[in-house]
């Protein structure tokens, strides 16, 4: 028995052909580019952009300051090469590429550091590609890329701490742990059982104040932007987040969805739910073999895991399962490098080159529309709309029905007087429409107002609806107060000082900043806290778009 596990140790230990190096990269770099697509959400940050390069400021909508993007150091990364007169859209598709390979080229390297020729790293490509959130979210135009790139960064400098600690290691670990932040709050998770295990390792905040400042300087960024985004905004934090978090839904509730959502992973995407298995099940096989920095990464994975769980997993298929995958293939990488290249092979041939539903197989006409209950499978619903190949073809591109609409609008302006309306689907259409169009975002993504109220009691993961307050499309129309309910009334007066004065430094505005993030407004809120059934956008202001989902 123990000659035959030699024997199959001895087979896995065996390098694959050189010879396939090339053929692989050029295979994976084929694949990321003709799965290339953006999703309506990314639009959302697009506007944003758009307002920000043509002289309006950080805005959604032009009239006021309201944070509705989630990753400032993203919507920066797709500015600066928009800035050079890079269509949006390709601007997105430049960043992600850039990231994603250059994260598969450092996923490479570090098991060329660990002695093998570069020519045999290439299984890794293996296993990227038969990740089907992976391939799925290498593009989207929403930040997974980047996280990639920054957490894989993040995991090799702690690593590296942990044998030995040196000053400009650990301030680039703070920085990255600072950009990271500013790329997406909730990522920070991944990082932070090893920056603890660092504090406990080396006693940085109490043998030195040296350390205390380096590790200060790192955090600087986050520090800085959190400043700018209290004045400019109002906020410490944006508005997605209140918009998502702050729906009045009880935990129990959304506990059982995000095991849905995890339940969801396995069945449309088993590779990967089975490797970020893995990554966490060896937790107490780290502990015993004292290995407490590769413990970290896993700790990292599961605290993640289980953040997402408690907020109800999320609607889009995949998208917050393709992190955690990319840690779980360094870390599983990092540890069994010596019997993972034929492994990698087989899931590879199993899941990618023999599955006739594979991405290796997708053209510019793919569809893909499945749903599985509330959770979408969001590149099947966009990608013939929004493909990289599809940008080829179509003059008018993206051709969904919703940036017609837009652009429609833009086009003939027909009844100027009527620039503000109400609906469920603001990405294509708020960008194509034009700063012009004031839209209130029934889903409080970009809404100061109706992220601070309860969901309606009929919502969806993801979707979280407001109702629309009697009298509030006309004040936004109008830009008077006309809200009916007395509390509310004061509540929105008070928030027209922090979105829309033209003083940022006024007393007035600088005290309402404090009143309103510690809380002293929510009593002005509470007869508003009710859930309702949905009640519809009112007719007057309805955007034309179809019902949303």
């Amino acid at each position: 028995m123990s000659s035959k596990i030699e024997t199959l140790l001895h087979f896995l230990r065996r390098p694959l052909p050189k010879l396939l190096f090339p053929i692989t990269v050029l295979g994976f770099i084929y694949v990321i580019l003709v799965n290339s697509w953006v999703c309506d959400d990314a639009y959302i940050t697009f506007r944003t952009i758009d307002n920000f390069l043509n002289g309006y400021g950080l805005r959604w909508n032009v009239h006021e300051r309201v944070q509705g993007y989630t990753h400032p150091l993203w919507l920066f990364g797709i500015s600066f090469f928009s800035f050079f007169r890079i269509p949006i859209y390709y601007s997105s598709l430049i960043l992600s590429w850039l990231c994603v390979f250059a994260s598969a080229a450092l996923l490479m390297r570090r098991i060329w550091q660990k002695g093998r020729p570069i020519q045999e790293t290439y299984w890794i490509l293996f296993l990227l590609l038969s990740s089907r959130c992976f391939v799925d979210y290498s593009t989207s135009g929403l930040e997974n890329p980047l996280s990639f790139l920054l957490v894989l960064l993040l995991v090799q400098t702690g690593l590296e701490l942990e044998k030995d600690f040196n000053r400009k290691s650990f301030y680039l670990f703070c920085f990255l742990l600072s950009l990271m932040y500013l790329n997406r709050q909730d990522s920070i998770l991944f990082g932070i059982p090893f920056f603890l295990y660092l504090l406990f390792k080396y006693g940085i905040l109490s043998e030195s104040l040296k350390r205390t400042g380096i590790a200060f300087l790192g955090f600087l960024p986050a520090i800085l932007w959190s400043l700018f985004s209290l004045l400019y905004y109002g906020y410490l934090f944006p508005n997605t987040a209140y918009a998502k978090l702050n729906t009045g839904i009880s935990t129990e509730v959304l506990w059982l969805y995000g095991i849905s959502y995890f339940q969801n992973s396995f069945r449309w995407d088993l590779f990967s739910s089975l490797l970020i298995f893995v990554a966490v099940s060896i937790l107490p096989w780290l502990a015993w073999k004292k290995k407490p920095g590769h413990l970290s990464v896993s700790l990292g994975i599961l605290l993640y895991l289980l953040y997402v769980c408690s907020i109800g997993g999320d609607f889009m298929a995949g998208r917050f399962i393709a992190l955690p995958f990319v840690i779980s293939v360094f870390l599983i990488s990092d540890l069994f490098s010596p019997f993972l290249p034929r492994i990698a092979l087989l899931f590879f041939v199993a899941f990618s080159l023999l599955n006739q539903n594979s991405l290796l197989y997708v053209t510019k006409d793919y569809l893909r529309i499945r749903s599985d209950e509330e959770i979408q499978d969001e590149k099947g619903a966009y990608f013939r709309s929004t493909s990289f190949l599809q940008s080829f073809y179509v003059s008018d591109f993206p051709s969904h029905g919703w940036a017609r609409s837009g652009r429609d609008y833009r086009k003939k302006q027909a009844d100027k007087g009527a620039t503000t309306c109400a609906t469920l689907n603001i990405g294509f259409y708020g960008y194509f429409a034009g700063p012009e169009r004031r839209i209130v975002d029934v889903f409080a993504l970009t809404d100061p107002l109706l992220s601070k109220l309860p969901t309606v009691s009929n919502w969806r993961v993801g979707h979280f609806a407001r109702n629309i307050p009697k009298g509030y499309m006309q004040s936004v129309s109008s830009g008077e107060n006309r809200i009916e309910d007395p509390d509310l009334k004061v509540y929105y007066t008070r928030l027209k000082l922090l979105t829309e004065s033209a003083d940022l430094f006024s007393k007035e505005r600088l005290a309402e900043i404090l009143r309103e993030n510690l809380g002293k407004n929510r009593s002005l809120l509470s007869s508003n806290m009710t859930k309702t059934a949905w009640e519809g956008i009112p007719e007057k202001f309805y955007c034309g778009l179809g019902p949303g989902y």
